[in-house]
């Protein structure tokens, strides 16, 4: 296919791209989970209004879109609280597979800043651990070694605990985790972490933005944020329940 040697005038191209849609997923519908959270026409409404208001904008500069770092800011203060603590910090990214490979990543950096030595840095995670994570350790060298889970569908501890090595420079639980919806058991693993003075990642990419309303509305959950002592990294989704 060559580019065309003259342009279409914008309804005709319009409504051809409007025409390949008719054997798209109705995601309007809300029954095609995990691809698109559709929350209403009127969020909807706001949310075009607000992406086509700073369409132009870029974020790599916000010395001159200021107004993107107040935006940035507000949102990650915004949802630190949410998720357990007021002075966590942290950035905006392209989505969760991206939130993840900058955990993996800061993982092994602080580790090889830490132990000099290191050569072969390894990551003990679930085996219901979102694929991103593989993506991440064939990014950045770091060898996932994975561990069962209970008849629970959540992480095995034991098993957790019997995988770290002195290469471990992470170890990774969800809330929720893809497979089942189950919350791993996160005080335990971050105990381990804790111990040993590595990091711990929560994958909460599905669960960020329900698990702290649910707890508002009174559901018991088992603990899983940056309240917990040895949770040092939590990624969110705001595109998923976030509905942003």
């Amino acid at each position: 296919m060559k580019l065309p040697t003259t342009g279409k005038p914008h309804d005709e191209l319009l409504a051809e791209m409007r025409a390949q849609q008719r054997d798209d997923a109705d995601w309007h519908s809300g029954k095609i989970w995990s691809l698109v959270y559709f929350a209403g026409d009127d969020v909807a409404e706001v949310l075009k209004e607000a992406y086509t208001t700073f369409f132009y904008t870029n974020g790599l500069s916000v010395a001159a879109f200021k107004s993107l770092r107040k935006f940035e800011s507000e949102v990650i203060a915004m949802t630190a609280e949410l998720l357990g603590s007021s002075e966590a910090v942290g950035n905006m990214t392209s989505g969760g597979t991206e939130s993840i490979l900058m955990a993996i990543k800061t993982a092994r950096d602080m580790a090889r800043d830490q132990r000099p030595g290191l050569t072969e840095p390894e990551m003990v995670l679930p085996v219901t651990a979102h694929p991103a994570f593989e993506k991440g350790a064939h990014y950045f060298g770091v060898k996932p070694v994975h561990i069962p889970v209970r008849d629970d569908f959540r992480a095995d501890v034991e098993a957790a605990k019997a995988a770290i090595t002195d290469n471990t420079v992470l170890i990774v639980g969800s809330a929720l985790c893809y497979p089942y919806g189950t919350i791993d058991p996160i005080p335990e693993l971050a105990a381990l972490a804790q111990e040993r003075g590595i990091g711990c990642h929560v994958d909460a990419c599905v669960g960020g933005f329900i698990l702290p309303f649910l707890a508002r509305l009174g559901y018991k959950l088992p603990a899983w944020d940056f309240s917990v002592p040895g949770v040092t990294s939590i990624s969110a989704d705001l595109h998923k329940y976030g509905y942003a």
